[in-house]
């Protein structure tokens, strides 16, 4: 009985473990995104006057997309992954989650009241968390080497 309630406060405190682990990362997920945002809207004052908008965001986008596939890599998921074996998978998850946004967006503008302004604001209420997930769960996601020596593939 004893070790039946020890085990149940084991479990309870190794879900709350489990659950402050994904809130740490959904913090840094979060800084990454608004320092990636900020950075990129530098680059793109930087590089505007010399090119164009289209160059100049694509630069700036491009920089801060590396730089964020590193450091969910490295700071937030601590998988260190080789870069090979997350860059494809990262970019699918930017490519869908930009299809939700501009699924959003052109929903939103042609079939409601909603101010366009807003709409980013609201596009971003599904494509961060779909982003954060799919980061977590399958882009960065770690399965141990020794796991699957000795399960194989299988869940």
């Amino acid at each position: 009985m004893i070790y039946a309630l020890l085990d149940k406060l084991i479990s309870i405190s190794k879900k709350e473990a489990t659950a402050i682990k994904a809130a740490k990362q959904l913090f840094k997920f979060g800084i990454i995104g608004l320092l990636n945002t900020g950075l990129t809207y530098v680059i793109y004052l930087l590089l505007i006057k010399a090119t164009n908008a289209t160059f100049a965001m694509a630069i700036g986008y491009g920089v801060t997309s590396l730089i964020g596939l590193t450091l969910n890599n490295r700071w937030v998921f601590n998988a260190h992954a080789q870069f090979k074996s997350v860059v494809m998978k990262y970019y699918v998850t930017y490519l869908f989650t930009w299809i939700i946004s501009v699924g959003f967006a052109n929903a939103a503008s042609s079939w409601s009241q909603m101010n366009t302004n807003l709409i980013p604001l609201f596009s971003l209420i599904l494509t961060v968390p779909t982003n954060f997930l799919l980061s977590k769960f399958w882009v960065f996601h770690r399965q141990k080497l020794k796991e699957v020596r000795q399960n194989g593939n299988q869940p």
